[in-house]
């Protein structure tokens, strides 16, 4: 995932691959001014960046060879202009357990107190 995206991005990909000096992000992004941006580096590193002309269905042309090609990239992440980070939107709106109510009536332990009286409520 990229911080720092080209203002006015629509759309980016996090992609990451395995290497022998412990892998390679790559992220692709586009613009609505049609310009793909590239960010790639080492995993958590990510310090190169290059910009050309482009599309959506160019950018994902590029994708598809980065997963396909030699490196077998893989997807990490995914960015939308309208929701942002699929991984920062999962870990926001991630529901919070819900306490269960309290029963009506104390327990009663028969085997501790088998003694123990009923007491009705009608």
């Amino acid at each position: 995932m990229i911080l720092n995206l080209k203002p006015q991005t629509v759309f980016a990909v996090h992609l990451r691959a395995d290497s022998v000096s412990g892998g390679k992000d790559w992220v692709g992004s586009v613009t609505t001014d049609s310009e793909i941006h590239t960010y790639w580096g080492r995993t958590g590193q990510i310090s190169q960046h290059a910009g050309k002309p482009g599309d959506v269905a160019a950018l994902n042309r590029i994708i598809d060879q980065k997963k396909s090609g030699k490196d077998r990239y893989q997807e990490v992440d995914r960015y939308t202009q309208q929701h942002g980070w699929e991984s920062q939107r999962t870990q926001t709106t991630q529901a919070t357990p819900v306490k269960q109510p309290k029963p009506a009536v104390a327990e009663v332990d028969w085997v501790e107190a088998p003694d123990a009286a009923i007491e009705w409520d009608f």
